[in-house]
């Protein structure tokens, strides 16, 4: 029988119901192509113009879809912010596995959170999250809507460096918890005020002064011996002015 006959020599299957199965699947990647349009255009939308101007009619437009494929996917903005934030977060910790992945399990890894956190607050993704968790403070009915998915995400971080914290012979103490968050917070509102004051020099004090912490906390449970400490350059003494 030609292949172009009622069934499929390979399957037996009827040749109808192949064709309809193409067809759902082709149906299926054009929804998840327009979706991750639109959310890839609505993470542009927040970093470059900032919450106040996200609506999703901008964001239709700059996704290049129509507006009744926007309101088939995204009826509201409480729905298109959700999506977004889960969106930005899978791409983020895709992001923080491939650099940790490259790294050797134990210390290595735990140190590199505090500097991951202030890469990633600035990757769009990142600043788009920022902009809904700042934005959302004035919207009752959005801020309902992406509590619980932020609560969610902070709670699978928190699991990732409790997971990285004992790989590295830590206790995952009330501490260690403490620096966890401070680093976190701290990564965000850098991310912000760099806008308004943009001193590398205060960045750098900044996370320095959280590493500090950190090995002090490994000094305390591992033994001084498991620290890093910086070599601290010899301050420069004060130049005296001759007398006149």
């Amino acid at each position: 029988m030609s292949a172009l006959g009622t069934r499929s020599a390979k399957t037996g299957a009827p040749a109808a119901a192949l064709r309809a199965k193409r067809a759902r699947r082709t149906n299926v990647d054009r929804t998840a192509t327009t979706r991750r349009q639109i959310l890839e255009a609505t993470v542009r939308c927040l970093e470059q113009q900032g919450y106040g101007a996200v609506t999703n009619i901008l964001v239709a437009e700059e996704a290049g879809v129509s507006r009744g494929a926007m309101m088939h996917h995204f009826p509201t903005r409480q729905r298109l912010l959700v999506a977004t934030i889960e969106y930005a977060y899978g791409k983020l910790s895709d992001y923080r596995l491939a650099v940790l992945s490259k790294l050797e399990p134990g210390l290595p890894r735990y140190r590199a959170l505090i500097d991951l956190a202030w890469i990633t607050s600035r990757m769009p993704e990142g600043m788009a999250c920022n902009e809904i968790r700042s934005g959302s403070r004035s919207e009752p009915e959005i801020r309902a809507a992406v509590t619980p998915v932020m609560s969610h995400i902070s709670d699978d971080y928190a699991r990732l460096v409790g997971r990285l914290v004992r790989e590295a012979g830590l206790v995952p103490n009330a501490e260690i918890h403490g620096l966890t968050a401070t680093a976190v917070m701290a990564a965000r509102s850098l991310a912000i005020n760099t806008f308004t004051y943009p001193r590398e020099q205060m960045i750098a004090n900044v996370l320095g002064a959280l590493k500090r912490m950190r090995e002090d906390i490994i000094a305390r449970q591992l033994g001084e011996h498991m620290a890093e400490r910086p070599a601290e350059k010899a301050a420069r003494p004060a130049r005296q002015r001759r007398p006149r």
